[in-house]
């Protein structure tokens, strides 16, 4: 049907096409009065269906039928015969579509023989080459995770699409007209990976460096280079102020007699601090390492040494408020954590830093906060000077 001129742009097949080979029947006849039997021969062999077409639709219970003819008493069967489907115009790549619809079947098998006689050898089913990407006899698309960069209708042609060419978080996909050229096309698995190579954000930008054990050098060096210059910053503008403070001179003032209840008070507040008769008593230390889990604190007991000048009940409570000072908030201890991991160096300078915060704390409640109510002398009570905090290589809290 058709011819190569003149294709024939649809063929629909809804019943039957045929080509069959002839069957052979036995035939007898009469010597002197008896009915003798003889073989009448092999089936015919199938037809030749040659089709010239764009496109075919073979329906449901249709079928296109070649097959061979029945053979005679001991007369072989017929072979099957020849289906041929050339192809004209095979549109290819993003343009194509599929040439045949194929729901029914197509019958090239050989006729059975009879008696002794063999069954015939079935018939051919053949197709026009196809083009690069598709294989078979109705030219279809190769297998996903294939390519065919030949012609030929032979579906080993269809090659295995290089595995080393797919990321690890990839899956080949299909491509319209089947894949011509490696490498095949892909898609990444998930949606948070990223093409060409499915990497996540930070691996790209790990990849972006040349790879993890060079990113990892510039990390490090990065890293290096930022604690040196914290660490440079720290000496420069940290250290300054770790020292104690100078506590200024104060001027005499002329004193108010006006108040006479309020002289001898008055008279205290006046003195002058290098007329001040200091006697060192006892040097506490702080029990603990000041890191976020094991913070500095004081024993509640006041030392013997110090028993006779402080009130013992009042002496805990200030114990109290400075143990709850002293501890850190769950938060600085957190970030300490992700920055061990991350950044060590950052680590370390950021606990240097809240030390040197709570250091800070600790003076400023020491020396303006608290009322030294603990004290029993009520001059040491009345100048704030009874307790002092100093910066060591300890942490200590003096009485005078």
């Amino acid at each position: 049907m058709g011819s190569l001129e003149h294709s024939l742009s649809l063929l629909s097949v809804y019943g039957s096409l045929k080509a069959n080979g002839e069957n052979k029947a036995k035939y007898s006849r009469k010597l002197e009065g008896e009915t003798i039997s003889e073989a009448g021969g092999g089936g015919g062999s199938g037809g030749t269906i040659l089709l010239f077409l764009h496109n075919l639709a073979l329906g449901d219970s249709s079928a296109i039928s070649v097959v061979g003819g029945l053979g005679s008493s001991n007369g072989g069967g017929g072979g099957g015969g020849r289906v041929h489907f050339h192809w004209s115009d095979m549109s290819m790549g993003d343009e194509y579509l599929p040439a045949a619809i194929v729901k029914g079947t197509i019958n090239i098998g050989g006729g059975f023989g009879r008696g002794m006689g063999q069954n015939g050898e079935n018939g051919t089913v053949s197709g026009k080459a196809c083009p690069k990407g598709l294989y078979g006899i109705f030219c279809q698309e190769c297998p996903i995770g294939t390519y065919k960069n030949v012609s030929g209708s032979d579906q080993a042609l269809c090659h295995k699409c290089p595995f080393h060419e797919l990321p690890r978080r990839a899956t080949y996909v299909a491509v319209r007209g089947g894949a011509t050229e490696t490498p095949c096309a892909y898609m990444c698995v998930s949606d948070r990976y990223h093409m060409p190579n499915c990497y996540t954000a930070l691996e790209d930008l790990i990849y972006a460096f040349g790879g993890p054990w060079l990113f990892g050098f510039i990390l490090l060096s990065l890293l290096v280079l930022l604690a040196l210059v914290l660490s440079i910053a720290r000496m420069k503008f940290v250290c300054a102020d770790e020292l104690p403070d100078r506590v200024p001179t104060r001027r005499a003032s002329p004193i108010d007699r006006s108040f006479p209840f309020l002289e001898s008070l008055n008279e205290v507040l006046e003195t002058n601090r290098t007329e001040e008769s200091q006697s060192h008593v006892h040097r506490m230390y702080f029990m603990g390492a000041n890191t976020f889990w094991e913070p500095w604190h004081l024993h509640h007991s006041p030392p013997k040494e110090v028993k006779e000048i402080v009130y013992e009940d009042a002496f805990n409570r200030f114990v109290d408020e400075i143990n709850c000072l002293a501890y850190y908030h769950w938060w600085e201890g957190s970030v300490y954590s992700i920055f061990s991991v991350f950044m060590y160096p950052l680590a370390w300078s950021w606990l240097q830093f809240r030390r040197k915060k709570k250091i800070q704390q600790l003076r400023e409640f020491v020396r303006s906060e608290y009322d030294h109510a603990c004290l029993r002398s009520c001059r040491s009570r009345a100048l704030y000077e009874g307790l002092k905090v100093h910066q060591n290589h300890f942490f200590l809290i003096d009485n005078f």
